[in-house]
């Protein structure tokens, strides 16, 4: 199959990975809700007219005939990927990590004096963990958050004091009760009038669960995507 052939959202894609940037930092810089690229990405959707001129704008290291017909090189000559300045001009920092196969023992062995230090690793602009505190990384499990979160997706959280717990609402959560680690949204906070929690799924299929406030553990608030695969 010729370049020529290939859909906007494939060239998005190829467009994307030559720049070196998530989805997230793409949402970020063109002002808009990541959640519409992961749509445009995985063909749910069709990116407009403003949605192509404002990437081609924003990173005029694309070039134009590629993005639009599929000719040419996907960079013009000279140009750069994102990934190579921000190596260069930005500071990171490491957080760490807690990946997919990991959830089963960090939840059995978690407890408030957890020693994150432990963990591996993951990169991240300094410039995402601003003045978070305990800063780490999670990685989603499942779909039940999409398509903001993806499964695989990982997500830069602080932790939430416990007496801050009766206060949450209106955004996403990672939670461990029992012997539970999810990913969930907050809608509404019943932990000081009826002592339990109800945490939402974004996606239809993935339902709600009620938590009593005895069986929790501990909270992060998810602060920003660092990233995620493309689907």
């Amino acid at each position: 199959m010729k370049d020529s052939d290939t859909s906007i959202q494939e060239r998005l894609k190829q467009v994307f990975d030559a720049l070196g940037i998530t989805i997230y930092q793409i949402a970020k810089d063109l002002d808009e809700n990541s959640s519409k690229f992961y749509n445009i990405l995985s063909g749910r959707a069709k990116p407009s007219y403003d949605t192509i001129i404002g990437i081609l704008n924003h990173y005029p290291q694309i070039r134009a005939d590629y993005l639009l017909r599929g000719e040419g090189p996907i960079l013009n000559e000279g140009g750069y990927s994102n990934a190579h300045i921000s190596m260069e001009e930005a500071a990171y920092v490491e957080v760490p990590f807690v990946p997919v196969k990991f959830h089963a023992s960090f939840v059995e062995s978690y407890t408030d004096s957890y020693r994150f230090q432990d963990l591996d690793t993951f990169r991240v602009n300094k410039d995402l963990v601003g003045n978070l505190r305990n800063p780490v990384i999670l990685e989603v499990s499942g779909n039940s958050m999409s398509p903001q979160l993806v499964h695989g997706a990982r997500v830069l959280a602080t932790p939430v004091d416990t007496g801050d717990w009766i206060y949450l609402s209106g955004g996403v959560f990672a939670v461990i009760y029992r012997d539970f680690f999810v990913v969930k949204r907050i809608r509404e906070n019943d932990l000081l009038t009826k002592h339990y929690l109800t945490l939402h799924s974004d996606n239809p299929i993935g339902g709600s669960v009620t938590v009593p406030s005895n069986e929790i553990r501990g909270i992060w608030r998810v602060a920003n995507i660092v990233s995620a695969p493309v689907e």
